[in-house]
């Protein structure tokens, strides 16, 4: 997910030498760690001069929450995309996300290889499931067993160490039959902590993960 290349010449060359610098550290990130890559290794790997990199970067700290943020605005905006009626599962939303890391699996390694902007890709999608949580609960008149921020939490922490067992080759499998194992995994669960039914999300038993049987071992 390179940056967006505007439309003049001297536009369209910073946004090339934004990807490089970006494209490079990704990259050493991944094979080194982010704290032992240096400002210097990236320009090497990007063949580009310190001056360079300062011309558009203070340090490597700014690539890594450049890179970062942009992630995180497409995958906001599409998952904003996924719409439906409260009181019904929107399965489309979990897919997106995972549909998501799949199409950017270097990026999400290396952003979530880092402390800060794992905590802040934790904190945002906490943001997020609270308040769907908090939308079907007033949709549907209920009131939840278990508190809605502990709720969220539990939901984002279980969706986040799948997919980085996924992103690591820890789990195997198509990444939609994953989304879906996953999403049925919460749903009875969470359904039960919400103080609702199955029936009243319109989840039925004929999921999409129940066309996956597992592999022998």
């Amino acid at each position: 997910m390179p940056p967006s290349r505007p439309g003049s010449r001297v536009q369209r060359r910073v946004a090339r030498t934004k990807a490089a610098i970006e494209d490079a550290f990704v990259q050493l990130v991944l094979e080194h760690g982010y704290e032992r890559v240096a400002v210097e290794d990236i320009c090497d790997r990007a063949d580009l001069a310190r001056a360079t990199f300062y011309a558009h970067y203070p340090n490597k700290e700014a690539v890594l929450f450049a890179v970062f943020n942009r992630l995180i605005e497409d995958l906001m905006e599409r998952v904003a995309y996924q719409g439906g009626p409260w009181n019904e599962v929107r399965r489309d939303a979990m897919q997106t996300g995972f549909k998501h890391a799949a199409e950017n699996p270097d990026l999400y390694r290396a952003c979530l290889s880092d402390a800060r902007t794992r905590q802040v890709y934790v904190s945002i999608l906490n943001r997020y499931v609270e308040q769907n949580f908090r939308d079907r609960l007033k949709a549907l008149n209920r009131q939840p067993r278990i508190p809605v921020p502990v709720m969220a939490r539990g939901f984002v922490g279980a969706h986040l160490v799948i997919l980085e067992a996924w992103l690591a080759g820890e789990l195997q499998g198509d990444i939609e039959e994953l989304a879906s194992m996953t999403l049925d995994l919460f749903v009875a669960g969470g359904a039960w902590a919400q103080g609702i039914r199955l029936d009243e999300l319109g989840y039925s038993t004929g999921s999409p993960a129940d066309a996956y049987t597992p592999s022998p071992d």
